[in-house]
């Protein structure tokens, strides 16, 4: 069985592309993240940085982007911001390298703009190395339980594939479980997600943190189950 349990949307995705790789068996939904755009009445000043489609998606929607460069953490959310008409640059993968990038280029001025919740504090290392960088939440992210169909399934002796893709799913994961599943294989999307699942043994990492990889490490993983 695969569980997955990121916003809807992108849980449809994540399904569609594990059938075209060959996996077979129940896919079960199970969001553990609804994210919830803020109401934007302009952008600040400086070229957008977006480290999430979900980022892009909560903007777009109400500011037009068409004809304007943006930064793009990969190519998932580059295609996301094209969609909406902006140019995108893809820079980095993840935040860190994404930062790395910028202060090497120098420049500026940057807005990143992100969810309530965010990995590492990109403004503030571009800030650090001098660049002028600001930085507005344009959505939130609503944590839900997990369904009982997939604390059932977690907690039984089936078993599971749970692909994770943030440190913030791990945790909340975990802590609605309570306690560590019986037969399960956790697939990180980062050594930082994988770090923030308590029981690290049942965790693989994908090799790199763009979605073909996860895809991958999934139908990987389910191969090996059967």
């Amino acid at each position: 069985m695969l569980i997955l349990t990121r916003p809807l949307p992108a849980a449809r995705r994540t399904a569609v592309a594990s059938r075209q790789r060959g996996v077979g068996g129940a896919i079960l939904f199970s969001p553990v993240l609804r994210i919830l755009p803020r109401k934007m009445v302009g952008l600040p000043p400086g070229t957008p940085i977006f480290t999430s489609e979900n980022g892009v998606r909560a903007v777009a929607d109400q500011v037009d982007l068409s004809g304007r460069p943006v930064i793009a953490v990969g190519p998932r959310t580059a295609a996301v911001a094209a969609s909406y008409g902006a140019l995108p640059e893809i820079t980095g993968g993840q935040a860190d390298a994404l930062a790395t990038a910028l202060i090497a280029r120098g420049g500026g001025e940057y807005v990143h703009l992100h969810g309530a919740h965010v990995t590492g504090d990109l403004v503030g290392r571009l800030q650090d190395a001098g660049i002028a960088a600001q930085a507005e939440m344009v959505y939130d992210q609503q944590q839900l339980p997990l369904t009982g169909a997939a604390r059932h399934a977690l907690l039984g002796s089936i078993p599971v594939i749970l692909p994770l893709y943030s440190p913030r799913s791990a945790r909340i994961v975990a802590s609605d479980l309570g306690e560590k599943p019986v037969n399960t294989r956790v697939i990180a999307l980062s050594q930082q997600v994988a770090q923030s699942w308590p029981w690290t043994d049942t965790a693989l990492v994908a090799t790199t943190t763009e979605g073909p990889a996860m895809l991958d490490a999934i139908a990987a993983a389910v191969a090996a189950q059967n």
